[in-house]
């Protein structure tokens, strides 16, 4: 059995497709509508990658808290605090009061990570409109931080309890999944902003990291690795170009960009269209814009 889960360069690369649509879509929305689910892919990614850590240390014995968060804030907190301080500075000079005092708001969330909490509060007809607000994008590392506050504990009550780990992690999955959709139809920004309903795309990575990490499984070739392969591209196009923005994303409509996902993890790095397109070094190279907070 593996140690671990081993660096895949095509992960990098289906990163860079989750960055890229992000970026396309803010800057040119109606060349690709869907562009958004990139968050969705991200999150599957993070939740494969982040969890093969976790089941290392698990299963050895070794894992430490203060480690792992301190890993996480080495990473992650150049850059947060260099955009929070950047905007602060050049907020003062630019906005008004008002304006200005709520940038103060967004800047004290997004270091706190709770950026997604204050966003869906602020949602109403007379909220200013979401592209007035420069920080709105740290919403998707709130939500990935606050799953890796509960994840990791969640994992060592499990593994020193003795308790089926898969069963659990299926049982929250859906648990998730099925919240996400009944929310989807009650409060669209909470089903958006809010961790609970997005717990299920990390754990549908953090199941295949586990499929992977129990069964050394990473290094076999699934006999349809293509067929795989390009189903998972297929569904990760439709949501890119059918997906629209609306008040009832994610609901359903996510399974295609997390399904997609899924999909071309499991395909493995062999599979033609891992191997010659999101693995060649362009595109992994793309993966490292500094966009969405990248796990590695």
């Amino acid at each position: 059995m593996n140690a671990s889960l081993r660096y895949r360069p095509d992960i990098d690369g289906l990163r860079a497709l989750a960055v890229l649509g992000v970026i396309v879509y803010h800057a040119f929305p109606k060349a690709l509508p869907g562009g958004f689910t990139g968050v969705d892919i991200f999150f599957v990614i993070s939740g494969y990658l982040i969890s093969g850590i976790l089941y290392k240390g698990v299963r050895s014995g070794d894992f430490s808290f203060a480690e792992f968060y301190e890993r996480r804030v080495r990473r992650l907190f150049p850059s947060l605090v260099t955009v929070l301080a950047v905007c602060l500075v050049y907020g003062f000079f630019v906005l008004l009061r008002g304006e200005y005092e709520q940038l103060g708001k967004h800047v004290a969330a997004g270091t706190l990570f709770i950026q997604n909490i204050v966003l869906w509060q602020e949602c109403g007809y007379f909220d200013a409109a979401a592209d007035t607000k420069p920080l709105l994008h740290l919403w998707s590392l709130a939500v990935e931080e606050q799953f890796y506050i509960f994840f990791p504990p969640l994992l060592l009550l499990v593994a020193g309890k003795r308790w089926p780990m898969v069963r659990i992690l299926v049982i929250l999955l859906l648990a998730s999944l099925i919240g996400n959709l009944v929310i989807s139809r009650i409060s669209g920004s909470a089903d958006f902003f809010l961790t609970p309903w997005r717990a299920w795309e990390f754990l549908g990575g953090s199941l295949l990291a586990w499929w992977h990490f129990g069964r050394g499984h990473e290094e076999d070739v699934p006999p349809l690795r293509h067929l795989l392969s390009l189903a998972g591209a297929l569904l990760l196009a439709a949501g890119l170009i059918l997906v629209k923005e609306d008040g009832s994303y994610p609901g359903w409509r996510a399974a295609l960009p997390v399904a997609g996902s899924l999909l071309v993890i499991e395909a493995g790095k062999g599979a033609w269209l891992n191997r010659c397109v999101l693995s060649h070094p362009m595109v992994v190279w793309m993966s490292y814009i500094p966009l969405l907070p990248c796990p590695r």
